[in-house]
């Protein structure tokens, strides 16, 4: 039987294993573009044996192109094999080929700003995602090498729509873009649909509010709650997220009624909403501003972020940021000198807030 935990050491020989040449590998166009390293970086190409190692020049995309034939635009929509671009006058579709994405090290995102190089052909491909300042991502497919996918990039601030009935509010779905809001220092807003449904709000929902930057109640059949909601968008980059049927197509449309989005109903048999929106797009505020509608996604990655962190920041348990457990590695589950389970215990903070943590941290292990 193969020795899988010695797999990543060097051999009795001296030589190293073909998974311990593997995990030395780094991204080397990625650092050179980010200004890592200084020189252009080289690539050792190995035969199967890791035998003979060639030295190969990496290229930079850019240098198939000349100046003259290069573009920036906006990355305003995202498919399967091209993105929507715009341009200071028009709107195209540019590829990315998978040697290019490569080179990358990325997809495009909406909100992103690429470079464009134009071929002999006409058509318009993307050589360059220019640095981003912020992005909100979630786990890529499980049959894929890459382990996220980003939803939307370089944007101000995370609205999250909520409704407080049909479908009732979904506290973990909720935690884990506030958590992605804080760990990119973004203001998060909460926006609150449906209230007209129930007499008083459920007191998952009351205990969420205390602690998002701004809470806004609105009704996309009234308009209660829109003028206050567009005058926080103006001039802004805002990523609208929120479960499928809790109105959030439906509010978009109001925001901007040139986008005509399509809405759904919700299923009576379990009252949750069916999903319209299906890929992320970049939509136009009238007097400026951008609303980013992602999908209906059921669930939020918080990947590479490391449990203790989690335990440390998560939103509503030190309101001061001031951690306050005996030991300083305690996740919050049966370590002694607990501040958050003594809290939950005291009422401070309810066990519905604890119940989200546990199946956030559950779902990293």
């Amino acid at each position: 039987m193969k020795d899988w935990q010695n797999e990543n050491q060097e051999n009795p020989s001296g030589k190293s294993t073909r998974r311990a040449h593997r995990a030395r590998r780094v991204d080397a166009m990625q650092m050179w573009l980010n200004g890592t390293i200084d020189d252009r970086p080289i690539k050792e190409r190995w035969s199967r044996e890791f035998k003979n190692p060639r030295l190969k020049r990496l290229k930079d995309p850019l240098e198939n192109f000349k100046e003259h034939e290069t573009i920036e635009g906006l990355v305003v929509e995202v498919h399967r094999r091209t993105c929507e671009v715009r341009l200071e006058k028009e709107t195209v579709t540019a590829t990315y080929r998978a040697t290019t994405v490569g080179e990358l090290g990325e997809f495009p995102a909406v909100g992103d700003k690429v470079v464009l190089g134009l071929a002999s052909t006409g058509i318009y491909c993307v050589v360059r995602v220019k640095k981003r300042k912020t992005a909100l991502v979630r786990p890529g497919p499980k049959d894929s090498h890459r382990r996220e996918l980003t939803l939307a990039a370089n944007i101000d601030q995370v609205v999250i729509v909520v409704s407080v009935a049909e479908p009732s509010f979904n506290y973990g779905f909720a935690d884990r873009f506030l958590l992605a809001a804080h760990l990119n220092e973004l203001p998060c807003v909460l926006v609150l649909t449906k209230t007209d449904l129930v007499k008083e709000l459920p007191q998952e929902v009351s205990d969420f509010m205390q602690i998002v930057d701004t809470v806004i109640p609105v009704s996309s059949v009234s308009g209660e709650g829109i003028d206050k909601l567009f005058a926080l968008l103006s001039g802004k980059t805002s990523v609208f997220s929120g479960q499928s049927g809790v109105g959030k197509t439906t509010l978009i449309n109001r925001l901007v009624p040139s986008a005509a989005l399509k809405t759904g109903e919700v299923r009576i048999k379990d009252g949750k909403g069916r999903h319209t929106t299906t890929s992320s797009s970049l939509l136009d505020l009238p007097g400026g501003g951008f609303v980013i509608d992602t999908p209906g996604i059921r669930a939020l990655g918080l990947l590479n972020l490391d449990s203790e962190i989690l335990a440390g920041i998560f939103p509503g348990f030190f309101p001061d940021g001031h951690f306050t457990c005996k030991y300083s590695n305690c996740l919050h589950l049966e370590e002694p000198g607990c501040a958050v389970r003594d809290a939950v215990k005291n009422g401070q903070i309810s066990k519905a807030r604890l119940d989200s943590y546990l199946r956030i941290l559950n779902a990293k292990d």
